[in-house]
């Protein structure tokens, strides 16, 4: 018995190595294919297993057979993962990290723990049944298209390999406990004899799986290509590399060239005249055949009703029935030709304009970029006309930063609405010099709508600039003169206060004013007390000066922006006190009474005092109750003669306000 055991234990151990070469040839062949892989380090555990399992009879390589269980049900585990990948899907980690971590606690406390080959049997035979019907599960429940059958056919030998593991369980449950692994008897044997047939008959099944999928691939991508080369826009024909045989053309090539497809299949390109230059053809077959590809090499070629077209063709080398065959791709450019060559043409005219304006025009790309500019803008910048360093720039390099944010707007402006308008900036020539230019700017837009170009007309405005800047300095000096010209027709020339022109524009409008509002206003009328006797005693020189200092006073005493100060003539001096009661206008007049005689002027030909005195006559109305403002100056002019009837040096208040 024991003899049997271990023959069955090598053969299945050869048949576990035979498998995992099997596997390992289709992972060198197949590496790109998912869960390869993992099928080729699933069987390695799985036959590492079966290898460590008759160790247990040699007790010096007894720990060997420790792991030879632990190892079967990773393979298993890991063909689990294999499996599920291979079929598109992914595993769930938790779930076979939890079965294997139960197995290995189970296995190993049955092993050192409680020393029960029983129990480490039925552990060992729980869990395999587990990861046997979950993979059983996952190939049935495939619904791929090209290998299914072969799915189920796997997943049938899953299954019934996971039902003899349930039998297995069943029947060692009821076991006396075993002592050695050859109490199993009979089971024992099909222990070893069920796995082998399985493990040879699922690796016939993964290679089954693995052919049909990769049938199917190929079929898809032939059909793939097939789709490609009947549906792309361009014209596509297969001829044979010896003869230049056509053996298949897409549906761009009839329309392209005007055949039919009866007349080109068996044809050559020679045969249809297809090429104008057969030298052409020669060396670009030759290029193929000796490097296996070329690309994108322009030629012209002929149609059927003999009209000419421009191609760009690329071509590579395929083998067909193992012989070698030429796919070539002609893409037709007969309209992009003829619009370069309008684009050059065009550029032809816009270099004549640039030659011969006299302005600086520039043209850029969409994005600002400097495509072509005049001979005059590289002399208005102070280079040569055969400076070439402007072509590739930016259009806003040599603007000033503090200008640049401008210019980026008045860009972006062209661009979305097509409208520049004018501009001006400064900017810098050769040498560093700063100087103005003015911008005009529009757009160039394709057949699209869409704007290609940006052409700016730029002009030297330097002269023009001065020109304004001296036109402003004469305007700003005309102002000056205008100002100074009405500041002294309103001022009086000696002592630097309003005159009698300017107090009588002003009294008619505060008067106008008061009386809509009906607020109340004080006219302050002044004269400097004997200031004839002065001039006389003291000279005129003197007098004058004795005016302005008194005119100072007035100024320095009366301080809101609302009250006027003003000569009236002579040594008379008149105060408009804006908004002013009775009571405040004799305040203000006291106060300027002693602040004229606390300037201690002498007067000794005075009979008032020893110095220079006022004498000041005070009236408060209310407009609205006035006929006229010439009737307050009257007024206050009487009480100014009363004033100075009562000895001057004072302040007398008229009192009696007429009823209409």
């Amino acid at each position: 018995m024991e003899l049997d055991i271990l023959t069955l234990s090598i053969t299945t151990c050869l048949v576990y190595l035979c498998q995992v070469i099997a596997i390992y040839v289709q992972y060198r062949i197949n590496k790109s294919l998912v869960g390869m892989k993992w099928w080729l380090v699933g069987t390695t555990f799985s036959a590492l297993g079966v290898i460590f399992m008759p160790m247990v009879m040699i007790p010096s390589l007894l720990k060997f057979s420790m792991v030879a269980i632990p190892l079967t049900i990773l393979g298993q585990l890991v063909l689990y993962i294999g499996v599920v990948r291979f079929l598109g899907k992914r595993e769930k980690k938790w779930v076979l990290v939890a079965i294997f971590g139960f197995f290995i606690l189970a296995y190993y406390y049955f092993m050192f723990g409680i020393n029960s080959i029983s129990y480490r049997t039925l552990v060992f035979t729980a869990i395999s049944t587990i990861l046997l019907l979950m993979s059983a599960i996952s190939l049935f429940r495939f619904k791929g298209k090209g290998f299914s059958g072969s799915a189920i056919f796997t997943g049938a030998i899953f299954l019934l390999y996971g039902i003899f593991s349930i039998g297995r369980f069943i029947w060692v449950l009821f076991l006396p406990q075993m002592k050695t692994y050859f109490d199993q008897e009979s089971g024992l044997s099909a222990s070893f004899i069920v796995p082998l047939i399985a493990n040879v008959l699922w690796t016939y099944g993964f290679i089954i799986m693995l052919n049909q999928r990769l049938n199917t691939e190929n079929l898809e991508e032939k059909e793939k290509l097939q789709r490609i080369f009947n549906t792309t826009p361009d014209a596509a024909v297969i001829s044979r590399a010896e003869d230049g045989l056509i053996i298949d053309v897409n549906a761009g090539f009839p329309a392209m060239t005007g055949y039919t497809r009866s007349e080109l299949i068996g044809n050559t390109t020679l045969g249809i005249n297809f090429w104008k230059n057969i030298s052409d053809r020669d060396r670009f077959v030759s290029e193929v055949k000796k490097y296996g590809v070329s690309e994108n090499r322009e030629f012209i070629f002929v149609r059927k009703d003999g009209t000419q077209l421009f191609g760009r063709i690329s071509a590579k080398t395929i083998l067909i029935e193992s012989e070698v065959s030429i796919i070539s791709i002609i893409h037709d450019i007969t309209n992009k030709k003829l619009a370069d060559q309008a684009l050059r043409n065009s550029e032809a005219l816009y270099r004549s304009i640039l030659d011969s304006s006299p302005d600086d025009i520039t043209i850029t790309d969409a994005h600002g970029y400097i495509q072509m500019i005049s001979p005059a803008a590289k002399k208005m910048f102070g280079y040569g006309p055969d400076y070439e360093g402007y072509v590739g720039s930016h259009l806003l390099e040599n603007i000033i930063p503090e200008d640049r944010e401008r210019a980026v707007e008045h860009i972006k402006n062209l661009l979305d609405n097509g409208v520049g308008g004018t501009s001006e900036y400064k900017v810098v020539r050769k040498g560093g010099v700063v100087f103005d230019i003015e911008v005009n700017s529009g757009v160039i837009r394709d057949i699209d709508g869409q704007t290609v170009k940006m052409i700016f007309l730029i002009r030297d405005i330097s002269e023009r600039k001065v020109s304004e800047e001296k036109i402003q300095q004469l305007v700003h000096q005309l102002e000056l003169e205008k100002k100074t010209a009405q500041r002294n027709a309103n001022t009086d020339s000696l002592t630097g206060l309003a005159n009698r022109r300017y107090f009588d524009e002003s009294f008619k409008l505060e008067f106008q004013r008061m009386s809509r509002s009906g607020e109340s206003l004080s006219l302050l009328m002044l004269d400097v007390d004997r200031f004839k006797s002065f001039n006389d005693y003291y000279g005129h020189l003197a007098g004058d000066n004795c005016l302005r200092q008194i005119g100072t006073t007035l100024t320095n005493n009366v301080t809101r922006v609302t009250d006027i100060v003003a000569r009236y003539g002579g040594e008379e001096f008149v105060l408009i006190l804006v908004d002013t009661d009775q009571d405040g206008a004799i305040h203000v007049a006291q106060h300027i009474r002693m602040a004229v005689e606390a300037l201690a002027i002498p007067h000794l030909n005075s009979d008032v005092a020893e110095v220079v005195t006022i004498t000041a006559g005070v009236v408060t109305v209310n407009p609205s109750k006035l006929l006229s403002m010439d009737r307050v100056v009257a007024m206050a002019d009487e009480a100014l003669y009363r004033a100075k009837a009562e000895g001057r040096n004072r302040i007398a208040v008229y009192a009696e306000l007429p009823t209409k």
